[in-house]
This record gives C-alpha cells, sequence and structure tokens, in this order.
C-alpha cells in the first residue's frame, strides 16, 4: 500500500510541476509533493534524513541536502554578481566581434565562449546571459539565428560536466558517491571534450545551409566592464572557490563552507546584501528540498529498491555497455521527470542495486553524463532549457518542439555514446 501511495504522491507532484495548474511554479509543486510525502509516508527522523542530517537511524545520510542547497545559493550570489557587473556579456561581445563577418567563425566563437561560461558559471546563467546578445546581434546583422541559438544551448549544458559545482546535479552526484572533488574533473574532462566535439561536428553539418560565408554586421559597439575591482575580485573568489572546494572536499570538510566563505567576501564588498540576495533562485532552492523528501517517501516505501532490481538485473558486466547504457538511460528520464528529480531517484536507486565499488562509481560518472546531456532531448529536461525558450520568446524568437527533438535526438545519442566510451576506457585503465 505505501508503494502505492509513494508513486501516487510522486506523480501528482510531477504532474503539478509540469502542467502548472493555476500558474503555480515548481517550487510550491514540490513542497506541496513534500508536505503529502511528510504526512502520509515518513517518520520525523525520516525526514530529516531527506534534508541531509544525521539520525540514529541513518548516521550517513545518502545526500547531504543542507550541504547542497548551500552550495547552490551561494554560487548564485558570486555568479549572479559577475553577470550583473557585466563580465559575462563582455566575454560574448568580445568573441562575436572577434568573428569580423564570418558566419562560421561566429558559429564557432560562439560555440566557444557559451562553453568557457558555462564552465564556471553553470548552464543556467550562461544562457540567461547569451541568449539576448545572440538574437540581437543576429537581427542587427540580419542572419537566422537558429544555428547559433542551437550551438549556445548545446555548449551550456554539455560543459556544465567537467567541474564537481559546474551543475547542481554535479553537486549531488558527487556528494552521494563521495567522488573526489579533483578526481570528478579528472574523470570527466575528456568525456566533455568527447561531447562537445560531437555536437558541434553535427551541429555545423546540420545547419551548414543556415550558416552564412559572411554578413554585415552593424553591431560592433564593445561591451563595457561596469565595476573592474569588484568583477576582478569576483572572478578570484571564483578561482579560490574552485580551488579551495578541492582542498576542502580532501579533508572533509563541507564544500558549502567554501562557497559560503566566497560568497559573503563579496556580499561584504559589493555592499548591497538585499539586492544580491534577491539574485538568488530561491524558488530552485524550495524545489531541491522539497523533491528530496518526495524521492525519500520512493526510497522509504521501497519503491526505488524495486526499480534497481528491474534496471540492474541485467545490466551487463562489461563497462563500456554498463556506462553507456546508464548515460543514456539517465539522459532519457531527464526528458519525463527533469534532470534534478531524475538524478535524485536514481541516486538511491544505484546505491540499493547492490554493485561492486568500482561498478558503482562508473555508474555515478555515467549518471554525470546522463543528468547534463540529456537536457539537449528537448526544453524541460532541465531548467537551463525552459530559461532558453522564455528568454529567447522576450526577444521575438522561438523554435518547436518538433525541431528540437529531432536535432536532440540525432545528435545526443551519438554525443553520449562518445563521452560514454572515453569514460569507460578512463575507468577501465
Amino acid at each position: 500500500m505505501n508503494q502505492i501511495l509513494a508513486i501516487g504522491v510522486f506523480l501528482l507532484t510531477y504532474a503539478l510541476i509540469v502542467v502548472k495548474p493555476g500558474r503555480i511554479n515548481e517550487a510550491l509543486a514540490a513542497l506541496i509533493g513534500a508536505i503529502l510525502a511528510s504526512f502520509f509516508l515518513l517518520k520525523p527522523h525520516q525526514i530529516l534524513e531527506a534534508l541531509g542530517i544525521s539520525t540514529l537511524e541513518m548516521p550517513q545520510p545518502l545526500v547531504t541536502t543542507w550541504n547542497v542547497v548551500i552550495i547552490l545559493a551561494t554560487l548564485m550570489v558570486i555568479s549572479s554578481l559577475l553577470d550583473d557587473y557585466g563580465f559575462f556579456e563582455y566575454c560574448a561581445k568580445k568573441a562575436i566581434n572577434a568573428s569580423k563577418n564570418s558566419g562560421h567563425r561566429l558559429f564557432l566563437y560562439t560555440y566557444l565562449v557559451v562553453s568557457f561560461i558555462a564552465l564556471f558559471a553553470g548552464n543556467d546563467v550562461v544562457i540567461l546571459t547569451t541568449t539576448p546578445i545572440i538574437l540581437i546581434f543576429c537581427r542587427n546583422a540580419r542572419i537566422d539565428p537558429k544555428p547559433y541559438m542551437y550551438a549556445s544551448f548545446f555548449a551550456a549544458n554539455t560543459f556544465s560536466m567537467p567541474l564537481y559545482i559546474g551543475n547542481l546535479t554535479n553537486i549531488l552526484i558527487g556528494d552521494s558517491f563521495g567522488l573526489d572533488y579533483f578526481g570528478f574533473t579528472k574523470y570527466m574532462f575528456l568525456p566533455t571534450l568527447a561531447a562537445a566535439f560531437v555536437n558541434y561536428q553535427l551541429l555545423k553539418y546540420i545547419f551548414r545551409k543556415q550558416i552564412p560565408e559572411t554578413f554585415d554586421s552593424k553591431d560592433n559597439v564593445e561591451a563595457l566592464i561596469k565595476n573592474r575591482p569588484l568583477v576582478t575580485l569576483g572572478l578570484a573568489v571564483l578561482l579560490g572557490v574552485i580551488i579551495f572546494g578541492g582542498i576542502a572536499n580532501y579533508y572533509r570538510v563541507p564544500i558549502s563552507f567554501v562557497t559560503l566563505t566566497g560568497a559573503l567576501i563579496l556580499l561584504l564588498s559589493e555592499r548591497r546584501i538585499a539586492h544580491r540576495l534577491k539574485r538568488v533562485s530561491w524558488n530552485v532552492v524550495i524545489f531541491v528540498i522539497g523533491l528530496f523528501i518526495v524521492v525519500k517517501s520512493l526510497d522509504v516505501s521501497g519503491v526505488n529498491a524495486r526499480i534497481g532490481e528491474m534496471v540492474f538485473s541485467g545490466l551487463s558486466d562489461n563497462i563500456f555497455v554498463a556506462t553507456y547504457f546508464v548515460s543514456l538511460l539517465s539522459a532519457l528520464m531527464c526528458n519525463l521527470v527533469n534532470n534534478i528529480p531524475m538524478t535524485a531517484m536514481m541516486l538511491s536507486i544505484i546505491q540499493q542495486a547492490g554493485l561492486s565499488s568500482d561498478m558503482n562509481t562508473a555508474m555515478g560518472y555515467s549518471l554525470v553524463i546522463g543528468s547534463n546531456l540529456g537536457a539537449n532531448f528537448t526544453t524541460f529536461g532541465a531548467l537551463a532549457g525552459i530559461l532558453w525558450l522564455e528568454s529567447a520568446r522576450r526577444y521575438g524568437w522561438n523554435t518547436t518542439m518538433t525541431d528540437l527533438l529531432k536535432i536532440g535526438l540525432f545528435v545526443t545519442p551519438i554525443a553520449i555514446l562518445g563521452a560514454s566510451i572515453v569514460l569507460a576506457i578512463e575507468l577501465s585503465i
């Protein structure tokens, strides 16, 4: 009975997130699901465990949710400051102006600069920053923005893979599997390059007739950084967070301590604390907390264990097959339940599958590939896709779900295959 009830709560939560009756947002939908799960399915100690707090029954929670939430909020503080003072816009416009009226160079530079920004700021920030710039530039140059919009979208989702703190799903996976901070980048850097190469070449082929040889640019206005000292400090803090995050991980100090310190330095230096805290997407924070409580009810009721038995019972011992299977499966599941709830659910499923230590680690990194590249199938595979389309519509551009699905279904499985092969080779050596 509890299993049926837990599945019902999960499906209701998912329906509220997708359908949005009465225009409720994702955070409220997840909160409703969490309240129902807490009332009907969970005991008080299990709610604490879902929040990542140790209890007598579970001294080591699956994910230290509080740590993940603090990392998420504080990274938003750091990236929003760099965004507000024009650093990301500066990088984007520099790249566009460097194309010197070549459509192919513009395509390459768009892909590269979005990849660079996504590497350090995450896919959500880069999409919100670069989408208006690309659309305004293409409108002024009288060229079709579609190739460049797709290049930026695929690049943003791909280059959120290599860093432990590059994406919320990375943090969740790294925290749950106890992955080494710098080891995460060591294993994920080459798979990211493999996926990026596949994405770029296939997208360039798909849009070969829509990318102009030359164009007449009327937008050569240089972007200006609005506060150089503060941006310099912000970049130094970001670099410090990346480096000291690894040191903290090695000494088993919560990475949130490092990101919180970095955010506090910027808050005190900028002296606009209220404004900066308003730039944090608190709805995303509530969304994450609510989902972990809902997923905890699936765990407690035995649903996750049952799914794990079905998924992994016939899993091949071949590392290449297993890696690709889990990467592709999780990528496809992103587009059924969004990458954050998919990751939360898969963490519990994999951990309860009774896999060997080496295979468990391999499945963790496979989940990283799936949770990031899965966002390239449809716009609802991740929050970044929703933001991409909403931002583009404000500037008069849209793409159909059919178009994105056709391109995503052609490009993404091959990109996942490339990334999975490289990861499997690394894990086999």
